[in-house]
């Protein structure tokens, strides 16, 4: 048996850094929504921890393998697993997040031998952005990434991914994060969200880490202008970046976007999952 799981990406609406944690953690207040654009993972049973990737260069101990690794560490059962990669790296899409999720899904799906609370603990022990990617939709996300509040957006929303060919390194950018940052208007961005109008969402839009980032990749700022020439109502750089992405008032709209952008170094149309 097979367990078959879409490793969707996701988009940071908003992200806002609060303080420094005395664990050298970052608290955050943010509001994330999984998108169309996924890696493909499969996870079979075995008394082995095994992991094999096409389509990017990782590591050996990669976040797949990690999951994989400590679900056995809790249940005892292992995993073979084979993913293939559509998600750029280092492009604060959460890649490495939703991929890690898609394990544990899957090892679930197969075994059912960890607790809700297991699974959530191993999750978070991956990374901030997993435990959110491993339940998916849209949600508004606190604390390091394991306090979720999900809710429901009235329509779906059309967005233009666009990432330079340079990536952030995301603990680097942290290392260097001067606070305190300005903060994001969660309140009414999730209201615009619940009343689906994208152009009342759009001010709203907001990513503290995105200053910070010009100066490490000038391009995210040319990439934005390229977007917002294109049409988008809003683009802003997602999670650590580099990618940017453009939102657009409909679905036709974003696809003249994507053919109009075809110069850049990746662009993907997506949508709302």
């Amino acid at each position: 048996m097979i367990a078959i799981e879409k490793a969707c990406a996701k988009l940071n609406l908003t992200l806002g850094v609060l303080l420094r944690r005395a664990d050298s953690y970052h608290e955050l207040d943010s509001i994330m929504q999984c998108v169309s654009l996924y890696d493909r993972v499969l996870v079979e049973k075995s008394r082995k921890v095994e992991v094999y990737v096409s389509g990017a260069d990782l590591p050996r101990e990669n976040s797949m393998y990690l999951a994989a690794k400590r679900y056995k560490e809790v249940t005892g059962c292992g995993a073979l697993v084979r993913c293939e990669k559509k998600i750029p790296l280092e492009a604060g899409l959460g890649g490495g997040s939703a991929d890690a999720a898609a394990v544990l899904r899957g090892l679930q799906k197969l075994h059912r031998m960890a607790t809700d609370e297991e699974l959530l603990k191993i999750a978070l022990s991956i990374g901030a952005d997993v435990p959110f990617c491993l339940r998916g939709g849209l949600a508004r996300c606190q604390g390091i990434g394991e306090k979720l509040m999900p809710f429901a957006a009235k329509n779906p929303l059309y967005f233009v991914l666009a990432k330079p060919k340079a990536g952030v390194s995301t603990r680097a950018l942290f290392a260097a994060l001067p606070l305190p940052r300005p903060k994001a208007q969660n309140l009414q961005a999730m209201r615009a969200l619940a009343q689906g109008d994208a152009t009342s969402l759009a001010p709203y839009l907001f990513n503290a880490l995105e200053a910070p980032a010009l100066t490490l990749v000038p391009e995210i700022g040319q990439y934005k202008k390229r977007l917002l020439g294109a049409g988008a109502l809003a683009a802003i750089m997602t999670g650590s970046g580099s990618a940017v992405f453009g939102l657009f008032a409909s679905e036709a709209e974003a696809i003249q976007a994507e053919a109009e952008l075809q110069d850049l170094h990746w662009v993907c149309r997506c949508n709302s999952v």
